[in-house]
């Protein structure tokens, strides 16, 4: 009697026989990296919002260096411009010895040695644009590009990640998705990128001042009223921007958690991604309430960060065989039955 295989729609292993799976250590220090760089990225705008940019000194000798040493003075403000510094160098350790451990023992795994080595190609872009943003000054223009290349390197990161740990990663198979599946992807990968956009928005208000421009909210003056100065009008932009992602992105994750109602990694994904969105506009109510104080202003900026991380990751966990797929499809799908998140089940036929 011979075995053969049922569900033709799972999608092959992408790892060979023999091939090495992801160790815990190597999964770990993918999480790791990740959390290192979200951190950074939130002291970046505790930086912003403090006024510390210039925290290390004024003279040529202000970077890599702080005040043309290696240990800063006991300064707030050049205390804060050093830990951020500090958080750089062991998240771009961590990146290095991620991709130099991915390359070394899981190059067959391409999405991961992809992922890991254009991160290393954006941590370049980012430690060069952080001297030229010392040296000239804090532009506005290049605080934003480096704030976008930042977000970018957090994504691609999280893609890493994802993909580390894939089933596919530990010579698994999944099921293929269905068209609703696929449909409900594709928007929360456009539900990403315009949260992406709606974060660099934000510091372009950021950038150039803008946050003082309106006094009310959810518009300017009472709350109900428009501003036509330059700086009010980049500050309603912003909110206008902000509304119109918010409700693109809670109807995304409606579709998703529909069309992926039996899989709990992109259930608890989805949560999460509501819970942040939430968060994020209480924070900018009261961030104009409270006229701006430094504790709200930062505290704004790391939910804008996360709420990009998690819809990131909401992104690309439902990308085909990104998880393993579980829970009941509707009719005309698969014809309402289960599709279940194990190995294929073998029926033994006349040899």
């Amino acid at each position: 009697m011979k075995q053969v295989s049922e569900a033709p729609e799972r999608r092959a292993s992408t790892s060979g026989p023999g091939a090495p799976v992801p160790s815990r250590g190597f999964r770990r220090t993918a999480v790791a990296t990740v959390v290192a760089v979200y951190l950074l990225i939130v002291a970046g705008g505790v930086v912003r919002v403090s006024g510390s940019g210039l925290g290390c000194g004024v003279t040529g000798q202000d970077w890599p260096f702080c005040h043309g040493g290696l240990v800063p003075p006991p300064d707030m403000q050049t205390l804060i411009e050093f830990s951020h510094r500090m958080l750089a160098t062991i998240s771009t350790v961590l990146v290095v010895l991620l991709t130099i451990w991915a390359w070394a023992r899981y190059r067959h795994l391409r999405r991961v040695t992809t992922a890991t080595s254009v991160v290393v190609g954006l941590l370049i872009v980012q430690i060069v644009l952080g001297g030229i943003t010392v040296e000239l000054k804090l532009p506005g223009g290049i605080v934003l590009a480096h704030l976008a290349n930042a977000l970018l390197l957090l994504g691609v990161l999280i893609a890493a990640a994802v993909a580390i740990f894939a089933p596919g990663a530990r010579g698994e198979s999944t099921p293929a998705l269905t068209d609703r599946q696929r449909r409900a992807a594709r928007q929360m990968a456009w539900a990403a990128a315009a949260t992406y956009a709606l974060v660099l928005t934000g510091g372009l208000v950021v950038a150039n001042g803008a946050g003082y421009a309106c006094n009310g909210w959810p518009l300017c003056g009472n709350g109900f009223q428009l501003d036509s100065s330059h700086l009010a009008t980049l500050n309603e932009f912003h909110r206008f921007v902000a509304g119109a992602v918010g409700l693109f992105l809670g109807w995304s994750v409606a579709r998703v958690m529909v069309a992926f109602r039996g899989t709990r990694a992109v259930r608890v994904a989805a949560m999460a991604v509501n819970v942040v969105l939430l968060l994020q506009i209480v924070a900018g109510a009261v961030l104009v309430d409270t006229r701006l104080p430094a504790p709200a202003r930062g505290a704004h900026q790391a939910l804008a960060s996360l709420l990009w991380a998690t819809a990131a990751l909401l992104a690309l966990l439902t990308r085909e065989g990104a998880v393993r797929i579980g829970g009941v499809r509707r009719d005309g799908e698969d014809g309402g039955r289960r599709v279940p998140a194990v190995t294929p089940r073998r029926e033994a036929v006349p040899s």
